[in-house]
């Protein structure tokens, strides 16, 4: 694939991603075009690598991270959506539910990267399988697996983190 054709294919997911971990817009768009300069200065390098597509999704991701530390923030993944749609049951009071949904976010961070990656492409971005393949150049069968062991590694977590707290 020609670079021009990758970034245009590309830099808008980069992007609506990007924004969701900077919380803005204008600093979303910068980390993801200094990302496409090293991109396209790595091109030919990058086409021989065995999966160009997440080489390319961990550059934008290290760029997400510099442009965060630049302004003296963390780029995280807790956002709104997340506290939006993630409401679980057996909640007695709002509180308990803000309780509850850290808990879930912070075993969400405790995750291997490719698997936090595939929960946030998967049930925050509300993104197909075929789409989370496509996107970190994997195949689809990797990314059902990936899912799988977030899943078991997630209620792993959640359970001890509510019964360390009920302790």
């Amino acid at each position: 694939m020609d670079f021009a054709a990758f970034h245009q294919m590309h830099r808008p997911r980069y992007v609506r991603e990007a924004e969701r971990w900077l919380r803005s817009r204008a600093d979303a768009e910068d980390a993801v075009d200094d990302a496409f300069v090293q991109l396209a200065e790595e091109w030919p390098h990058i086409l021989r690598a065995e999966n160009p597509a997440a080489y390319a999704w961990r550059v934008v991701k290290h760029r997400v991270i510099d442009h965060a530390r630049a302004r003296g923030r963390r780029a995280t993944l807790m956002d709104t959506a997340v506290f939006e749609t993630v409401t679980l049951t057996g909640a007695e009071d709002a509180f308990e539910v803000i309780e509850q949904n850290l808990r879930l976010f912070h075993a969400i961070e405790a995750l291997p990267e490719r698997q936090r990656d595939i929960v946030r492409l998967r049930y925050c971005e509300g993104y197909t399988i075929a789409e989370v393949a496509d996107h970190l150049g994997i195949s689809e069968a990797g990314v059902r697996s990936h899912e799988r062991y977030a899943r078991r590694r997630l209620r792993e977590i959640y359970t001890t983190s509510a019964e360390e707290e009920r302790s």
